[in-house]
C-alpha cells in the first residue's frame, strides 16, 4: 500500500513539472475541515504516528502555502497494547493514543482541480497501557515527539469537497515512560528513536 501510494504520488509530482492548466484555477477556499484515515504502517516501535481517524483544520494562507492543525484518537482493545510500553506483558486490558500535531505545506497547482503539496507534520503522541500482572494493576504511560515529511496530493470533485492522499517519513523520539504498579510510581530510562512509512486518505470539506 505504501509503495503504490509513493508511486502515484511521484507519478504525479513529475506530471506537474510539466503540465500545463487550460484555465486559470480559482483561488484556493480559505478554511476547511477534513476527516483522514490512516493506511496502516511500516514502523519501528510503539504507536504509530498516524492514528486511524484524525481530524484536519485546513487553513490555506495562499494558494501556494497551507497551516494545518490536526487531532487523532484511537483505542487498542485487550489483549493488545497501544505502545511498546508493556509489549512483554501477558494480559494485557488495552490502551489509547492520542495525537496533536501541526503541518505545513507548500501547494502548486498543476490543473484547475488539482493540487500537489509538500512539507511536513510535527507533532506529539501520548499513549497509555495497562495490564494485570500476578493480580496487581499496572498502568504505563509514554510521550513521543514526531517530525513527519510529507508529500501529498488533492483533487476537487467540488469547490467545498475534496479527496486525496498522503506519504509521510515520521522521525519519531520517545519520552521515558512512567510505570505505576498500585500506589507507586516510576520513571523508566528507555528513550529510544524510531521511523518508518506511513500513508493516509482524506477528505475535506471547504466553507
Amino acid at each position: 500500500m505504501h509503495r503504490t501510494l509513493a508511486t502515484a504520488v511521484a507519478i504525479t509530482f513529475l506530471f506537474a513539472s510539466t503540465a500545463r492548466a487550460e484555465e486559470k484555477a480559482e483561488p484556493l477556499p480559505g478554511f476547511g475541515m477534513g476527516i483522514g484515515i490512516g493506511l496502516g504502517n511500516a514502523y519501528t516501535g510503539g504507536t504509530p504516528a498516524t492514528p486511524p481517524i484524525s481530524i484536519l483544520a485546513t487553513f490555506n494562507l495562499s494558494d501556494s502555502f497551507r497551516l494545518e492543525p490536526n487531532f487523532g484518537f484511537w483505542v487498542v482493545t485487550e489483549g493488545a497494547t497501544a505502545s511498546s510500553l508493556l509489549d512483554a506483558v501477558a494480559g494485557s486490558k488495552g490502551g489509547y493514543g492520542v495525537q496533536a500535531g501541526l503541518g505545513a505545506f507548500y501547494l502548486t497547482r498543476p490543473l484547475k482541480q488539482m493540487a500537489l503539496y509538500g512539507g511536513g507534520r510535527i507533532g506529539m503522541i501520548f499513549s497509555g497501557a495497562s495490564a494485570t500482572v500476578d493480580g496487581v494493576d499496572v498502568d504505563a504511560s509514554q510521550s513521543s515527539i514526531y517530525v513527519a515529511p510529507t508529500l501529498g496530493f488533492e483533487w476537487w470533485i467540488v469547490r467545498a469537497f475534496s479527496i486525496g492522499g498522503e506519504l509521510q517519513v515520521p522521525l519519531r523520539w520517545y519520552l521515558d515512560p512512567t510505570i505505576k504498579t498500585g500506589g507507586t510510581s516510576t520513571t523508566v530510562s528507555t528513550s529510544k528513536f524510531g521511523t518508518g512509512f506511513e500513508s493516509l486518505i482524506f477528505m475535506r470539506f471547504y466553507l
